[in-house]
């Protein structure tokens, strides 16, 4: 295949002009084909119900279709905003099933056994059914956004009315005393639909899925990095079909859209919080002319970080000792590299929370710490702890100029931001006060206060 050009390519169809970037258009609202459909399978699934309870004698497994018709009607209901081409095959489904308890009983009625009133009752009924059955999954393949809608509502057309045309030309018939030939003449020819019927919905219920995977396939290719230049034939079958399926199920691009972006907050926060304060301290030495050396451990310092960051891994202190020994071991580094005396209290230690619990408190001392060193011009940071399996109390108090945390966040600002998302994605809170005297106290709680 040639390349694909951009997304108002000509060889897109007029006819799929504009194909809608979300699924929105298979979303058509109440009382449309689709409401129009969902009453005639209720109407159907209703009819085998009657039919069923109706009957003396019936046995239980008389009820199955009945059943399987209920279940795919509530699977049309659930599935109606998830996934459209879905709640459209279980309708068609349900009517189907349930439409083999009329036209079971219509095979098995004798006109000349139980009069010509009675059997012409049963086989409108059955004729009803099948009409019904086939009209819904008509409606399914001749949706306005298909491509090729023409063509299939020709074809459409044609399979329903000869359906129609056959179930009135057999009452006619059954009702004028004729029986089967055994020779083959055009009244076979014009009754096959009957014999036929089931194969007609099915291919109408293809047709229509055919057109739902094409859309979301094209959907799913503008959707694609590099579209306007990228062939089909380089992007691999599985990244495709996965792809497409996201196409199908309305909300799920942009839920993983979602993803991507707290994705990409989440590793902003860890750059803001681990990188920046170990890159900025090596640009202030090297600006204030210290030797290489210290300069090499600062920018060694930053390596490792990123490589933390990109594997994803938080530091082995708090992963394999806990919160209290990681808060020792990022004290004991805080005054080793900037002189910044940082005395620890322990409240009370009687275990270990969850894991995301203790990052989260981690991150918030570590961010704490640089704004105290950083911003704050602070020459001693306390922190408190309380620390047990249910229960965080994290203090981080300094007594560096301080800042009125009513004030406006200057712009850029990220620190005060990521304090807040990292304690609420874990039910936590974070508070930020003014000291008694001077500096700055950050106080992380969980579970949240209240």
């Amino acid at each position: 295949m040639g390349e694909r050009g951009p997304v108002t390519d000509a060889r897109l169809d007029p006819v799929d002009a504009p194909i809608p970037i979300t699924a929105a258009a298979a979303t058509p609202g109440p009382m449309s084909r689709f409401g129009a459909a969902a009453i005639a399978a209720t109407g159907v699934v209703g009819l085998a119900a009657v039919l069923v309870v109706l009957g003396r004698p019936w046995a239980p497994e008389e009820l199955l279709p009945v059943l399987a018709g209920v279940a795919g009607l509530c699977l049309a209901v659930l599935a109606r905003s998830a996934a459209s081409g879905l709640a459209w095959i279980a309708l068609i489904l349900a009517s189907l099933v349930a439409s083999g308890v009329p036209i079971g009983l219509s095979r098995q009625a004798d006109p000349d056994v139980i009069g010509a009133g009675p059997w012409l009752l049963i086989a409108a009924r059955s004729a009803v059914a099948a009409l019904v059955t086939a009209a819904i999954a008509a409606l399914y393949a001749t949706r306005p956004e298909r491509r090729l809608r023409a063509q299939v509502s020709t074809l459409a057309l044609l399979l329903v009315g000869w359906l129609l045309v056959a179930c009135l030309l057999a009452v006619v018939l059954a009702l004028a005393g004729a029986r089967s030939d055994p020779s083959f003449n055009l009244i076979d020819v014009a009754l096959t639909p009957i014999a036929l019927y089931v194969h007609f919905v099915l291919l109408l219920a293809a047709l229509g899925a055919a057109a739902d995977l094409r859309t979301a396939a094209q959907r799913a290719e503008i959707r694609s990095p590099g579209a306007s230049t990228a062939s089909v034939v380089d992007v691999p079958l599985g990244p495709r079909l996965r792809a497409i399926v996201r196409e199908l199920i309305p909300g799920q691009t942009d839920a993983d859209d979602a993803a991507i972006e707290a994705e990409r907050a989440r590793l902003a926060g860890d750059l803001h919080a681990v990188v920046l304060p170990s890159l900025r301290r090596a640009i202030a030495e090297a600006e204030a002319g210290l030797p290489i050396e210290t300069l090499a451990d600062r920018l060694r310092a930053v390596d490792l970080e990123l490589e933390r960051l990109m594997a994803d891994r938080w530091p082995v202190v708090l992963e394999a000792f806990g919160l209290v020994a990681a808060l020792e071991d990022v004290a004991e580094r805080t005054e080793a590299e900037t002189g910044v005396q940082v005395v620890l209290e322990i409240e009370g230690a009687s275990g270990r929370p969850r894991p995301e619990i203790e990052r989260a408190a981690w991150r918030v001392a570590q961010l704490a710490l640089d704004n105290a060193v950083r911003h704050a011009a602070a020459s001693q940071v306390t922190i408190g702890l309380m620390v047990g399996p249910d229960l965080v109390r994290l203090s981080i108090a300094d007594d560096g100029r301080g800042f009125d945390p009513a004030d406006p966040i200057r712009p850029g600002a990220r620190g005060l931001a990521d304090l807040g998302r990292r304690a609420s994605a874990v039910g936590g809170s974070v508070a930020i006060e003014a000291g008694e005297e001077s500096g700055t106290i950050v106080r992380f709680d969980w579970p949240a206060r209240g």
